[in-house]
């Protein structure tokens, strides 16, 4: 069988949840068949390099497609809609485009894109019997960030002004989010998504659920029983706004009570930085740490995983991977969606800053209670999200979409 493989990121090493879920499937794919592999890559790191074992047909690595240097998508994206602000902006660069064209077979017995933006701008080609994973749902995204500036206080007239324009933006992006995100499912034989939820919120007929995956560690890595002070951690990629977003809220509104409560408690912010993210730095205790090599040793120092999102779609592998490590977590309901983690079971849910505080206080004071949650949530992601767990549904898909083509 032969496989063509479009994904939005180069995925090795794995050092991110979007990494992980392109790699998992891309050596899903190989047990299946032979791997063509084109893939999107950020010219600011390292050229991408396939790691041995990694055995592919062929690979083509491209830029990711740049933002236009034109003003004129700034003129046209507000009158033409199905196209999304963020691939709008990049929709100018044809390179990628063109070398995607130059490497692709005439036909595939299977064709599989890692988002609906990278199937954009390939030109929605029809290649074979094909697949889009939409990881996240951006609309829903969009509509959660709709909610967090109306929600913002106002102060004169130019800061009104601001915000009425922030809202019709965000408004017309869950527009066309929503209608891309439709035309993906009209297009492809089938879409993926990574939750139940976000399955009931698509609406279309040929959706299915491929849940993230996490490796199952040879030994977790969780403390037995918490430092005082504690080490409270939240990762992330934080040049992704719903991270950013959380990691503001964290250190600004929740961390001063956390302190109250729990004099020296140390926040630990571990991922890819921004600038914004860095200055966060400058508070009391708080420490960014930038990508770290390992995210065992950070797991291992930690007393808690805070979850602290405002935002967002799909499962959290941040969670996933504390489950597995048996390291306690107190996450919002948002941040918790997707994975059917129960409240008091598998983690605790604390949907503002004092009940967030409340929640990591109880988890310093109750050892019962902090050793329930890490045995249901190690088990949680053993029965539902390790690698061997999710295999089985990836391979009836393919065989679904494939049978008698190879």
């Amino acid at each position: 069988m032969k496989i063509l493989f479009v994904a939005d990121l180069f995925p090795w090493p794995v050092n991110k949840g979007g990494h992980l879920r392109v790699s998992t499937a891309i050596e899903g794919l190989m047990r299946l068949g032979e791997v063509d592999l084109f893939s999107l890559f950020d010219t600011r790191g390292a050229e991408p390099v396939v790691p041995e074992g990694i055995r592919l047909r062929r690979f083509e690595p491209s830029p990711y497609p740049s933002d236009s240097k034109s003003n004129r998508w700034k003129l046209e994206w507000p009158i033409r809609r199905g196209v999304p602000l963020p691939v709008a902006m990049r929709a100018g660069d044809q390179w990628p485009h063109r070398l995607f064209t130059s490497f692709v077979d005439d036909r595939y017995d299977l064709v599989w894109f890692s988002t609906a933006a990278t199937w954009a701008w390939m030109g929605r080609p029809r290649l074979g019997p094909t697949v889009i994973d939409l990881i996240d749902l951006e609309d829903m995204k969009e509509r959660q960030k709709l909610g967090q500036i109306r929600r913002q206080r106002v102060r004169g007239t130019s800061t009104l002004a601001h915000r009425m324009a922030l809202e019709a933006k965000t408004r017309l992006n869950i527009y066309d989010w929503t209608r891309l995100q439709k035309a993906a499912a009209t297009a492809a034989d089938c879409v993926v998504v990574s939750s139940p939820e976000d399955l009931a919120r698509l609406k279309v007929a040929n959706a299915v659920v491929i849940p993230n995956t996490y490796p199952q560690p040879a030994v977790p890595v969780g403390k037995a029983s918490p430092e005082d002070p504690p080490t409270v951690m939240f990762q992330g990629s934080f040049d992704y706004p719903p991270n950013s977003d959380a990691a503001a809220w964290l250190v600004r509104e929740i961390a001063p009570q956390l302190r109250q409560r729990l004099p020296g408690t140390r926040i630990r912010l571990v991922g890819q930085e921004t600038a914004g993210v860095r200055a966060l730095a400058d508070e009391p205790d708080v420490t960014v740490t930038g990508l770290v090599p390992s995210m065992e040793s950070e797991l291992a120092r930690a007393d808690v995983v805070l979850v602290p999102l405002r935002m967002g779609s799909g499962t959290r592998l941040k969670i996933l991977e504390s489950f597995a490590h048996r390291v306690p977590v107190v996450s919002t309901t948002i941040g918790a969606e997707g994975i059917g983690a129960i409240d008091g079971v598998h983690l605790l849910i604390a949907d503002t800053p004092g009940a967030m505080v409340e929640a990591c206080q109880r988890l310093q004071s109750d050892p019962e209670l902090r050793g329930r949650l890490v045995d249901e949530g190690q088990a949680l992601f053993s029965n539902r999200f390790s690698q061997a767990a999710v295999a089985a549904p990836l391979r009836n898909l393919v065989d679904g979409l494939t049978r008698g083509r190879g």
